[in-house]
């Protein structure tokens, strides 16, 4: 009886403890990964703290080109996109975005050209493949996060941004409600 028990209880145990193991090697298994995300948006900032103003709208209709060095070139124009929940009361905030599914290591042009013919170019862009540890361990706001602000381009004349973000591994893109990247 007791031999039945102990196999019984190991065999439970065993079941219990599959789904969290499961789990924890498909978490393992996402940041195996050498792919990540860029999400490519635009906007129009004012910084003067007297009349602080950010015109996303700008960006709606923008052309993002990603060329790999030495290799073919994606081109995309921006969608929507708006994440509700969003900290610091931005919820419902409309950008528009233009994502892509990236090497890491591998060196990228991005070119973000806006409705009115305006054109900002971030050359040279690679994420290292050491810095997949920065999604886990970025806490410039105090928590933890998949994605971080890596470039941003800005015209001069128009004050037009390009800003580039990068989400790692593909599964958080997902969760935060990427939807151009499959």
């Amino acid at each position: 009886m007791k031999t039945k028990t102990i196999c019984v209880v190991g065999t439970l145990l065993a079941w219990i403890a599959s789904p969290a193991g499961a789990a924890e090697k498909s978490k393992q298994a996402a940041y195996q990964s050498n792919k990540a995300v860029i999400v490519v948006t635009g906007m129009r900032l004012n910084e003067d703290p007297a009349n602080y103003r950010k015109d996303l709208s700008v960006a709606e209709g923008a052309v993002v080109k990603v060329t790999a060095r030495g290799g073919a070139a994606r081109e995309r124009k921006t969608e929507a996109f708006s994440r509700a929940g969003q900290r610091g009361g931005q919820s419902g905030q409309v950008h528009f975005t233009a994502d892509f599914e990236v090497d890491l290591d591998a060196t990228y042009e991005i070119t973000m050209t806006f409705k009115d013919g305006t054109a900002i170019c971030i050359e040279d862009y690679r994420l290292p493949k050491d810095w997949k540890t920065h999604f886990y361990f970025h806490s410039t706001t105090g928590t933890l996060s998949p994605a971080s602000v890596l470039r941003i381009g800005e015209d001069a004349t128009t004050k037009l941004r390009c800003h580039v973000y990068a989400v790692y591994p593909l599964e958080s893109y997902h969760k935060l409600g990427g939807r151009q990247v499959r």
